[in-house]
């Protein structure tokens, strides 16, 4: 067996997915400066549809933004608003993209917290890639994928990446080869904020200082390529996290 370092990046952080009620604009500023407190969100495809979805300013009183506009960008929930109407009560979630250059207040069905299926949910090959090339919340494992054109995408590998036996691959017999890249497991690699290029970036930086660059990435040929990317998405506790295992197997 031959036993190279390490291809796995992770790193866990754990948030709540719980808003924060602000009861004054002292506590709005707050929770808007403190990403920590931020839960992510995508457009919702399923209630917006092609009718307009505002953002408004956070008085409630004029409209800034059409979600329409902005169905692939990434926002963050800092607190919420209970609007009261003819006896009824309508949440508002007060928004912001992650650098802070929109903030206001958009009606809570307009938008659906950012998820990741747990890898044991899927069938087959066929299926996890349709749901990677598909998910709102896979748009880092996407453009990850990218960068390994000639490793197939695996369900079993990916399982494999993201167990503890990936941590041993001397104890294992289920692949000869395993390249891991523990080195470039560190919270720098894929930072917690930012747009999904820029963290694309920091992983291929860290990956060039180790040797692994695009050229070399290309020339392996007959691996099968494990990834499972939780991307600040909620996981099956509950709990927002960035987690990343990536390897190569075969």
């Amino acid at each position: 067996m031959l036993l190279l370092p390490s291809l796995i990046i992770g790193f866990i952080l754990n948030q709540s997915s719980t808003t924060q009620a602000a009861t004054d604009r002292s506590a709005d500023s707050y929770y808007l400066n403190d990403s920590d407190t931020w839960t992510h969100y995508f457009y919702n495809k399923r209630t917006v549809k092609s009718h307009n979805a505002y953002i408004w300013n956070l008085k409630h009183t004029k409209r800034q933004h059409n979600l329409n506009n902005y169905k692939s960008t990434d926002w963050y929930v800092y607190s919420f608003y209970n609007k009261k109407k003819d006896g009824h009560t309508y949440k508002y979630y007060k928004v912001t993209n992650y650098n802070r250059s929109i903030v206001g207040m958009v009606y809570s069905k307009y938008l659906t917290i950012s998820t990741t299926e747990p890898i044991t949910s899927f069938a087959d090959d066929s299926n996890y890639l349709n749901y990677i090339k598909t998910a709102q919340s896979q748009k880092l494992a996407r453009g990850i994928m990218k960068m390994f054109p000639n490793a197939p995408l695996s369900l079993e590998a990916s399982k494999f990446i993201a167990s503890r036996a990936a941590n041993n691959p001397a104890d294992q017999t289920t692949y000869k080869e395993v390249i891991n890249f523990s080195k470039v497991a560190y919270q720098t690699t894929v930072s917690q904020w930012g747009t999904t290029q820029s963290k694309l970036n920091k992983f291929q930086s860290k990956l060039n200082k180790i040797g692994y660059t695009q050229e070399k990435i290309n020339s392996l040929h007959g691996y099968k390529l494990g990834l499972v990317v939780y991307d600040l998405s909620e996981d099956s506790f509950g709990g927002q996290i960035v987690s990343i295992h990536i390897g190569l197997v075969k």
